[in-house]
C-alpha cells in the first residue's frame, strides 16, 4: 500500500523507543524522554558522520573549495557544529517565522550570499507551516541516509527515525515542496546534491553502529543498569535537560558564525579594521562556546553515579597555569582589569584531571572578572601548603579611596544555573562549582571580605609521587 504524503515528516519514521526500566507517567515525562531521545540520535549521527567523511578537517584546514561530502536538512536551527561536518556538508535549516535570524550566516554583506559558496543557508517555514512545531535532522550523503524526528504522534511527543529509502524520500519530496513555495531560487542547486546523494538501501553494519551509539549516548537516567541507577528528584532531572538543550542550541548557531567568520578572515585585502572587527567576533564567540561546554560538562558531572567517578593523575598545574594564564588576562585587559600574577618558578606535581581543571579554572575566572569593576586588580596567588596546592583569587579596588564593589546579586534558575541581572552572565552555581573540585580531588572555599571582596580558594592536593 502506497503510503500518503502527510503534512509534517514526523509520521514517516518509527518511533526510538528503547527499553525504559522509569516508563514515563505523564506529558511532561514523555517530553523530557523524547527531548533526551533526541539529543542521543543527533549525538549518534554527528558520530557517524564524523566516521564516514573522507578525513577529519580542522578549523585551519577550512576554505570555501572545501569538497561537498553530502547534503544535510535541519530544524528549527543548525545542529552540527564539528568543523568536518559544517565545511563538508551543504546544510539547510528551515527556520521558524520566530527564529532569531540573527543568528543564522544568511545577510552578512548586505546582499544574500551565494548560496553554494556559504555551504549552509537558511530558508523560513510559512507561519503556518505544521514542519514549524517538529525539530528534524535529514542526511543525505554516499555512504548512507537518515532521517530523526522530533515532533508528536497522536498528541503525544515522540522521537523517531529511520534508514528506510522509502521513508527518507518522502521526507525529502515533503521539504522540497516547501523549497519551492519560499525559496525556488535555490531549487535547482539543492535538486543536483539530492541527485546525487539520494536514499540509498542501508548497509547493516551502519545501522548497528547507529544503534550502538544510541545506547552510548543516552543520559544514565535512561539506560544505567538499576544498580547503578542515580537517583535524582523529578525537578532536577528537568534542570537537567533544560540546561542540555539550552547549551547545545546555543553553541551549534555559535559554532556555525565562528566556521564563517574564519572563513572570512582567510580572505585576501581585508582592512586592519575588519580584521579586528572579525578577531573580536571569533574571540567572543569561542568565549562563549566555552562557557556552554562548562556548563553542558559541569551539569554532566554533577549528575553522574557515583560509581562513573572522574579520571584523576598526576599532573603538572606549572604547565596548566602557563597554558592558562595568557587567556585569563586577555580577559582581564577587555574588561579594564589588571591581572597580577605570584607564582612560584617551581611547582609541584598535583592529583586532578587536567582537562576538566582547565576548563573550571578558566570558566571560574571568567565569572570573577565578570563582576568586578573597571580599574580593578585581581591578585592570582599559587602557593604550597602542606599536602596540597592553593591557588587563590582575590580583587583589590584601583586605589586605596576607591569604593569595593557590592556583593554580587544572584538569582537561582533552577537547581544548577545562577543568573546575574547587572551582567547578563550566566553560570553553574557555587554547589555545583564546589561539586565539580570535589569530583577533580580538590576543594573551593568562597569568601566574602569586607576589602578584597569575593575570595576564591582552591586547594589540589600534592602527588604523592612528586613528594617521594
Amino acid at each position: 500500500m502506497a503510503k500518503a504524503e502527510p503534512t509534517g515528516i514526523d509520521l514517516l519514521v518509527p518511533e526510538f523507543n528503547p527499553p525504559d526500566p522509569h516508563p514515563a507517567t505523564d506529558r511532561q515525562e514523555l517530553l523530557l524522554k523524547a527531548h533526551s531521545q533526541w539529543q542521543s540520535a543527533i549525538a549518534s549521527v554527528e558520530t557517524l558522520l564524523l566516521k564516514s567523511l573522507p578525513s577529519p578537517i580542522g578549523v585551519q584546514d577550512l576554505s570555501e573549495e572545501t569538497v561537498i561530502e553530502g547534503l544535510l536538512i535541519t530544524a528549527p536551527l543548525p545542529i552540527f557544529s564539528h568543523p568536518a561536518i559544517v565545511s563538508q556538508l551543504h546544510t539547510i535549516t528551515f527556520t521558524t517565522p520566530h527564529a532569531n535570524r540573527q543568528l543564522l550566516p544568511c545577510k552578512a554583506t548586505g546582499r544574500e550570499p551565494d548560496f553554494q559558496e556559504y555551504h549552509h543557508f537558511p530558508i523560513e517555514l510559512l507561519p503556518t507551516d505544521p514542519l514549524a512545531e517538529e525539530r528534524f535532522c535529514l542526511v543525505l550523503t554516499s555512504q548512507f541516509s537518515l532521517v530523526v524526528v522530533l515532533g508528536e504522534e497522536d498528541g503525544e511527543p515522540r522521537c523517531q527515525f529511520s534508514f528506510d529509502p522509502d521513508d527518507l524520500d518522502l521526507a525529502w519530496k515533503s521539504l522540497r515542496g516547501r523549497m519551492m513555495l519560499t525559496a525556488p531560487q535555490h531549487l535547482s542547486y539543492v535538486d543536483e546534491l539530492a541527485a546525487r546523494f539520494s536514499p540509498i538501501e542501508p548497509d547493516y553494519r551502519w545501522v548497528m553502529a547507529f544503534s550502538q551509539y544510541l545506547l552510548e549516548h543516552q543520559p544514565t537516567a535512561h539506560i544505567a543498569p538499576v544498580a547503578q541507577q542515580v537517583e535524582v528528584p523529578t525537578k532536577l532531572a528537568a534542570d537537567v535537560e533544560l540546561i542540555q538543550a539550552l547549551t547545545h542550541e546555543i553553541r551549534t548557531p555559535l559554532t556555525t558564525i565562528r566556521t564563517m567568520t574564519r572563513l572570512l578572515l582567510r580572505q585576501p585585502e581585508l582592512s586592519p579594521r575588519v580584521l579586528k572587527r572579525l578577531g573580536a567576533i571569533d574571540r567572543e564567540c569561542t568565549e562563549q562556546i566555552d562557557r556552554m561546554e562548562l556548563i553542558f560538562s559541569g551539569v554532566e558531572l554533577a549528575t553522574t553515579a557515583p560509581s562513573q567517578a572522574v579520571d584523576l593523575t598526576t599532573m603538572s598545574i606549572g604547565e596548566l597555569l602557563e597554558h592558562s594564564l595568557p587567556q585569563w588576562k586577555q580577559q582581564a585587559e577587555r574588561r579594564n582589569l589588571n591581572l597580577a600574577v605570584a607564582i612560584p618558578h617551581k611547582l609541584p606535581a598535583v592529583v586532578s584531571n587536567p582537562t576538566i581543571l582547565d576548563r573550571v579554572l578558566t570558566g571560574l575566572v571568567e565569572n570573577f572578572t565578570r563582576n568586578l569593576p573597571s580599574g580593578s586588580r585581581i591578585q592570582v596567588e599559587v602557593t604550597p601548603v602542606g599536602d596540597r596546592l592553593k591557588l587563590q583569587l582575590q580583587s583589590q579596588p584601583e586605589s586605596d579611596e576607591s569604593p569595593h564593589t557590592a556583593p554580587t546579586v544572584r538569582h537561582a534558575i533552577g537547581q544548577l544555573l545562577t543568573f546575574q541581572p547587572e551582567t547578563g552572565n550566566l553560570s553553574l552555581n557555587m554547589n555545583v562549582t564546589k561539586n565539580l573540585f570535589q569530583l577533580l580531588g580538590g576543594k573551593l572555599i568562597v569568601r566574602q571580605h569586607l576589602q578584597q571582596g569575593e575570595v576564591l580558594t582552591i586547594f589540589l592536593p600534592l602527588s604523592t609521587i612528586a613528594q617521594s
